[in-house]
């Protein structure tokens, strides 16, 4: 069955929209939850604000943690709910929504004449296929000429509209970096002069090398890595592409057609290192400083990098996301990570990085505030410093853990990893001691605080303030906090007897005052 405009109208569509889907209440709690990036909601939030006002966002912050990934992500999801929702005019290149003309035959008989800029304002194949269904014998209808329009009577338009013909959506989001595809990125920024010599050649499969260049260019849907690293020549083109501060544009002939789309930039440098020439373009697009996640965000990063890390080391996979979390459904239950080696880790990076790239809510608006984050981003590339070290990093870290852990303990029903095991590892990482005993002083309060403060169900007399009097704990004492720290409870008994004395050593040496 053709699908019309009228059709449309009868199932009640009126207009799909990035805007409308990035305000919508249910779709931005679906981004924020999403397990892929934790943490940062109030970064995530304002990224989807400036979205919904102008379509284009550059994301600043350090590095590893997530611009990208979460840029991507995002773009995932406002994908999928235009790929569910979304009808546009058939044959055109832009996807121009069929809400326009649904809106223009609900107003069009109370004003005509704006029911006929809005029709001008769309793409040339759109126009086309409009003045086509418009015309008669009698009257070639041209959009351009307003007096061959208002000869047809009102209602007469709104019926020969609603036989326009539309189509379902569907986009896939493209993500280009500068440096492995400038070709593409540069068409994309400067505009589709050549649009019409690209529809002129053969593409007669959805994966012709010209069919993916339109797609790019018309869809909209992309995400362009480490702004800083285009060359000014790329960077000029952003003129023309960051011209309207409501849409996304681009030009055929020097004639606007404006985009439903979302471009998302990322850096992790500060705007300061593009030159003065720069500054204007880049100005232009609206940012949002990303600061770097909360200790308890990164806690739970780093337990999903070990689950990612064993499932790769037990089962013959490629790291492709989707096949490890199917794989989690099933995760066995003979993995064991401690919760010291998770905290440590934890700890250890976020003291790698600047106080003032951890702040919360940190708004671009602000001079003084940007200032400040921009300073934090030149003292983690600052070579003199302590190494920053990154999520990237810690993958790394975790994964060579995992395999060296899982080689050794291959005659065994468990594989259990230990916060010695975690330190093991660092000693092949330029990671200064004083950095490692922070972390260590860091993890030993928790510990003591956890007692103190009952988390842990134990009462031992002979604990006071001191901590080097936590020695007094006797094997059942200490071995009955190792499983309330751990959260042991939920494992069968031989395998809890297992862990625990796995753990013990690690707790012993914790403990004690002088253990650094």
């Amino acid at each position: 069955m053709t699908l019309t405009i009228q059709k449309l109208m009868k199932d009640d569509y009126d207009g799909f929209s990035v805007r409308s889907i990035l305000m919508n209440p249910e779709f931005r709690e679906r981004v924020s939850k999403d397990v892929s990036v934790r943490g940062n909601d109030v970064g995530k939030n304002l990224v989807m604000d400036k979205l919904a006002v102008g379509g284009k966002v550059l994301l600043t912050g350090p590095t590893g943690e997530a611009k990208s990934l979460f840029a991507r992500i995002l773009l995932d999801h406002v994908v999928r709910e235009i790929n569910n929702s979304k009808y546009h005019i058939e044959g055109c290149p832009f996807l121009e929504d069929a809400g326009y003309i649904v809106d223009v035959m609900n107003n069009f008989p109370a004003n005509p004449f704006a029911g006929i800029r809005v029709m001008q304002s769309l793409c040339p194949y759109c126009r086309k296929n409009i003045e086509a269904i418009l015309s008669t014998d009698d009257n070639i209808v041209d959009l351009d000429n307003t007096n061959s329009m208002l000869a047809i009577p009102p209602k007469e338009v709104v019926s020969r509209l609603g036989k326009l013909k539309a189509t379902k959506t569907i986009v896939r989001r493209s993500q280009l970096d500068p440096r492995t595809d400038p070709e593409s990125l540069s068409m994309l920024l400067a505009g589709v002069e050549n649009l019409e010599e690209l529809f002129g050649k053969e593409t007669s499969t959805t994966y012709a090398a010209t069919s993916h260049k339109v797609g790019i260019l018309s869809h909209g849907f992309i995400v362009v890595n480490e702004i800083q690293r285009l060359p000014l020549s790329l960077l000029e083109s952003l003129m023309g592409f960051l011209e309207e501060p409501m849409v996304i544009k681009y030009n055929i002939q020097g004639e606007p057609v404006y985009i439903d789309g979302a471009v998302l930039f990322t850096s992790n440098a500060p705007l300061t290192v593009f030159g003065e020439e720069s500054q204007p373009i880049i100005n232009r697009i609206p940012e949002v400083l990303w600061p770097a996640r909360s200790v308890e965000s990164r806690e739970q990063i780093i337990k999903d990098m070990f689950d990612e890390q064993i499932i790769l080391s037990r089962r013959k996979i490629t790291a492709n996301p989707s096949i490890i979390q199917l794989h989690e459904l099933e995760k066995e239950t003979t993995d064991f990570v401690s919760r010291l080696a998770v905290d440590f880790l934890a700890f250890l990076g976020d003291n790698s990085l600047p106080d003032n790239l951890k702040t919360k809510g940190v708004r671009s608006e602000s001079r003084m505030a940007r200032a400040d984050f921009y300073n934090g981003l030149d003292e983690i590339h600052d070579p003199q410093r302590n190494p920053h070290i990154d999520l990237r990093t810690m993958n790394n870290i975790i994964g060579e853990t995992v395999l060296l852990q899982s080689r050794e303990d291959e005659t065994t029903d468990i594989n259990i990893i230990t916060l010695e095991r975690i330190r093991s590892t660092m000693n092949a990482y330029d990671v200064p001691v004083s950095m490692i005993n922070d972390a260590l002083q860091q993890l030993k309060i928790v510990l003591r605080t956890s007692i103190k403060e009952s988390d842990v169900s134990i009462s031992v007399q002979d604990i006071s303030e001191d901590i080097s009097k936590m020695k007094a704990l006797s094997d059942a004492e200490l071995a009955e906090l190792v499983v309330k720290f751990e959260g042991l409870d939920k494992y069968k008994e031989n395998i809890r007897k297992q862990v625990v004395e796995k753990l013990k050593p690690s707790y012993e040496l914790l403990l004690r005052v002088d253990y650094i």
